[in-house]
């Protein structure tokens, strides 16, 4: 059985209407007719039969009345199909006879009726019977197999992870952390099913417990291991004087960042020591006893490249540890809520970094580069918390001394965070550099020379011991200035290599990079690097000469129709002198891995096949020898460990064509590959189709086109007296990308199978994967084409298909930024296409989010109309239109914030607009987890749209 393979439709074509859409009509929905269960018995005499068939009925109506208002179509329903099995399966002559007599009846009649009407006998049979191959909007497509003994995709299935393709963490060590054994490579530390830290060796059968136990104690109590950070510079089985990281009692901060126990770990003697600020641990030194012992929770503890040092954070300050001597010296002392030393602020974090740290190590040891960020001047924003224990919110400076009385908090616990919002005052940056021989530390003038004040930093990484490279932009993220620094150099100062206006460029903006590639240089000092560029509106890869190059030497990927993916990582193998990366060289939807050589004139090699569709992530070792090559889909997902010179051997043979697939797969797939297949052999999964529709024009009057996934339910059948409700989902962020050929069976697998349902997923213009002309639609446009392109297509998908689409229940939805375009498109499409909606955790007025996002593609607020315009919710009339809509929201949401859930509400009460239902999750942040609202919010949306589907909102305002 092959799952969610693609269907290679041909592109549809549809016509963006700019004018509004038309009012709703006031007319009653259409009825539908549904499939009828004939129970009345034909024959004047009972017998046998007729009393297998009074059980028969006997137990449809009882599951009917078990089912109530979900059981409206038992032909679908497997139960259904069980029972109807069992009553086939007696008085097998008496059936026989009856179904003789009654096939003989059927056929003589439908032969009457073909001869009657001149119709296709093959038409008619296809008609009555679940069809394999079916037509919709004009294409034939292919279903998955369906039984009715088996059952669909549900909640229940979905939640435990049935569906899920399990992914083993694997990470590499270095030739530096290799065992004394042998230095054949491939090594890797991974955690076994028995909660054991093991090293495993690829294409080897060995295998060495590293950790025998994720627990262990420490005066009188147990900790339990949540990850390893292993020395750098020491062989894992060399034992002396030989220490790891080892992390506990993690309590997430934001996205990247948290708060943890760290200690140090030594394998010889299987010791744990607590690393902790001096003045803590002096106490914990102290041999008299104290009233109370608390291990201080940590920023992060990481070690300087030769592993003779561990720098840590505490407090928004930053310490370093000498692990000859044990002594600790505190690099910096302004720490404060609002000062933040080594690691980001929220809105760094979220938008720039994406990481827990902005500190950098020179190779050799001797530079500490580091960012100091200044939030005095960014305005405060208060969450309150009102269940939980002060020592499960993490996102104070410190921790809150309120004790709860009585189990509950008689005032809610007020935390708060630097939340800059559009046009208000942004985090001011300053670099630093701390010099390990004589501890001492340097501010470093220039960087914001030519970017403003409040200019953004972006990323930074030393290409050698004397270059230091960064990439900054002004507030707006329009202007892309490289910067170098030289420590040697005096004064020590930033010097601008090259400028760029992106958005004069190419319509873009600047958003989160990944770091350059290093490309070593034996012939000088200084090393090469190959970096990202946007070449003809294309994300490519350039090489540069040296960190002085103003301009790229070359462009290694020379394509016009594909970019390299946005976050995807580029590795150097300087062994075979190749650079791996991921492309869309397939299409917008695929992501292949693949090579290009900087020794055979920019050559690419394939990878994996560009021949079939594929959505690949890669994790490398850090020389590119090893990886661990995890395919996504469109089939079952699998993960395998790959020696890179094996494939580079079979891409030198004459069996080389369009990827090494045969050696990929050579090795077995460690991610219990077996227990997803089987899972998916006995349940019927949803069938995906991914296609390309037409919705507009570029400058050239070439089309541009969206990228939809169509998702059909088990037993889909267009030709029956059946019409299906549909659901639409949509995120629409700029330059994200939602739809892809990943194999992910998500809550709307669940739908489409639990209601019977059609699902799309559109990704409409300004959104990712399809060069930069697609993206930059986006460009001062939040809330102008999301809501334009997803009407349209689904509007032109119900009319080419409203044979079998039910026009009277159609919903769309989305999270955090889909919620804004749920809440957009419902405004603008005003009840025409979508008679309801939900919106979790939705913007609603761009106004109130972060500063750096916002800006990057709108601007200054004072500079532009469209805020008003287009990127809030502003008429609250049109939703009265709706048959009803729902919104749900967590209190403590520190990304898009409850005020913006708040702030809608007040307005549509103004309005007198009451078609809409709320809920509210106490304490949750975005993700909407806390006290079992990960399983309540995702019950809730299905129970929402079982109701609306089945009419319990027809009922008007």
């Amino acid at each position: 059985m092959i799952l969610g393979k693609p269907n290679n439709s041909p592109l549809e074509e549809y016509e963006l209407l700019e004018q509004n859409p038309p009012e709703p009509s006031s007319s009653q929905p259409e009825s539908v007719s549904t499939p009828s269960i004939n129970s009345e018995a034909n024959s004047e005499t009972r017998n046998s039969s007729e009393s297998q068939s009074s059980e028969l009925f006997d137990e449809i109506d009882e599951f009917a009345q078990k089912s109530g208002a979900e059981a409206d179509d038992f032909a679908s329903n497997p139960q259904f199909q069980h029972v109807l099995t069992r009553y086939k399966g007696s008085d097998v002559f008496i059936k026989r006879a009856c179904l003789g007599i009654a096939i003989f009846s059927v056929v003589l009649w439908v032969v009457s009726v073909l001869i009657y009407s001149h119709s296709s006998f093959a038409s008619t049979i296809k008609s009555i019977t679940w069809q394999t191959d079916v037509e919709v909007s004009g294409k034939n497509i292919t279903l998955n197999s369906y039984s009715p003994k088996f059952a669909n995709v549900t909640m229940d299935s979905y939640r435990k992870g049935h569906f899920s393709a399990y992914r083993e963490s694997i990470h590499w060590l270095t030739p530096a952390q290799y065992p004394k054994r042998d230095s054949s490579g491939g090594y890797y530390l991974s955690e076994d099913l028995t909660k054991s830290y093991v090293v495993k060796q690829i294409d080897s059968d060995y295998s060495e417990v590293f950790i025998k136990s994720t627990q262990f104690s420490y005066r009188n109590d147990f900790f339990y291991i949540d990850k390893v950070k292993l020395n750098p510079a020491k062989r894992i089985d060399d034992f002396d004087k030989n220490f790891h990281i080892i992390v506990t009692d993690t309590l997430e901060q934001w996205r990247s960042s948290s708060f943890a126990l760290y200690w140090l770990f030594n394998p010889v003697t299987a010791q744990f020591v607590p690393i902790q600020p001096p003045n803590n641990r002096d106490k914990l030194h102290n041999d008299e006893p104290q009233q109370e012992e608390v291990l201080d929770k940590l920023h992060f503890a990481d070690f300087s490249p030769n592993g003779d040092y561990i720098l840590f954070g505490f407090n928004h300050d930053l310490y370093i540890q000498n692990l000859a001597n044990d002594e600790i010296h505190k690099i910096t002392d302004s720490g404060s809520p609002s000062i933040f030393n080594g690691k980001p602020d929220w809105v760094y974090e979220e938008e720039v970094v994406a990481d827990y740290k902005m500190y950098w190590w020179s190779p050799d040891q001797k530079n500490l580069l580091f960012v100091t960020l200044n939030d005095t001047d960014v305005q405060d924003f208060e969450l309150d918390y009102y269940i939980k224990d002060r020592t499960e919110i993490g996102t104070q400076y410190k921790e809150s001394d309120r004790e709860k009385v009585k189990n509950v908090n008689q005032y809610p616990i007020k935390t708060t965070i630097k939340y800059p919002k559009p046009g208000t005052s942004n985090p001011l940056l300053t670099l630093n550099n701390y010099r390990l021989e004589d501890k001492s530390t340097t501010k470093i003038e220039g960087v914001k020379d030519g970017l403003g004040e409040d200019f953004i930093m972006y990323s930074g990484i030393w290409v050698d011991n004397k270059n230091f490279l960064m990439k900054l932009t002004d507030r707006t993220s329009s202007i892309l200035s490289k910067k170098k620094f030289q420590p040697e150099v005096s004064p020590s100062r930033v010097e601008e290599v090259s400028k760029m206006n992106v958005t004069e460029a190419y319509g873009g903006w600047v958003e989160k990079l990944t770091p350059i590639t290093v490309i070593p240089r034996d012939d000088r000092d200084e090393n090469s690097y190959v970096d990202k560029v946007v070449v003809n509106g294309r994300l490519q890869l350039a090489l540069y000469d040296s960190v002085s190059s103003k301009e790229y030497t070359k462009v290694l990927t020379k394509a016009d129709t594909w970019d390299v993916k946005t976050m995807s990582p580029v590795i150097y193998n300087s062994q075979h002198k190749v650079l791996y990366f991921l492309s869309t060289i397939r299409s917008s939807m695929d992501s292949h891995l693949g090579a290009v050589s900087l020794e055979e004139g920019e050559k690419y090699f394939p990878i994996t096949s560009t021949a079939i569709d594929g959505v690949y992530e890669v994790d490398f070792s850090s020389d590119g020898q090893y990886a661990s090559l995890f395919y996504k889909g469109p089939d079952q997902p699998w993960q395998r460990l790959v020696n890179m010179a094996e494939v580079h051997d079979f891409i030198s043979s004459d069996a080389y064509k369009e990827g090494a697939d045969t050696i990929l797969q050579k090795s077995p797939s460690i991610n219990h590959f077996e227990v997803t297949s089987s899972n998916l052999k006995d349940t019927n999964i949803p069938t995906k189709v991914f296609k390309k529709i037409s919705i507009g024009k570029y400058s050239d009057k070439s089309s541009a086109r969206a990228n939809v996934i169509e998702i059909f339910p088990p037993n889909f059948d267009p030709y029956r007296q059946k019409k299906y409700p549909l659901l639409v989902y949509a995120y629409g962020g700029p330059g994200s990308q939602t739809v892809d050929k990943s194999f992910d069976i998500d809550f709307q697998h669940v739908v489409s199978a639990s209601l019977d349902a059609l699902v799309l997923v559109i990704d409409p213009r300004g959104t990712g994967g399809q060069g930069w002309e697609f993206s930059s639609f986006a460009k001062n446009k939040l809330g102008y084409w999301e809501p334009r392109d997803i009407s349209t297509i689904t509007s032109e998908y119900i009319s080419v298909n409203k044979k079998f689409i039910d026009s009277t229940k159609t919903a769309l939805w989305g999270w955090s930024y889909g919620g804004f375009t749920t809440l957009k498109t419902l405004e603008y499409d005003a009840g025409h296409t979508f008679k309801f909606g939900m919106a979790v955790a939705p913007v609603t007025n761009w106004l109130f989010y972060d500063s750096v996002y916002t800006e990057r593609y709108m601007g200054s607020p004072n500079s532009n109309d469209n805020y008003e315009e287009h990127a809030k919710i502003k008429d609250y009339n049109k939703y009265k239109a709706l048959k009803r809509f729902l919104i749900m929201h967590g209190t403590s949401d520190d990304n898009v914030h409850l005020q913006n859930s708040l702030w809608l509400l007040d307005k549509l009460n103004l309005a007198n607009v009451e078609n809409y239902d709320v809920h509210f999750f106490p304490d949750s942040d975005h993700a909407i987890h806390y006290h079992n609202a990960d399983s309540i919010v995702f019950d809730k949306l299905l129970r929402w749209l079982r109701d609306a589907f089945n009419g319990k909102f027809d009922e008007r305002f």
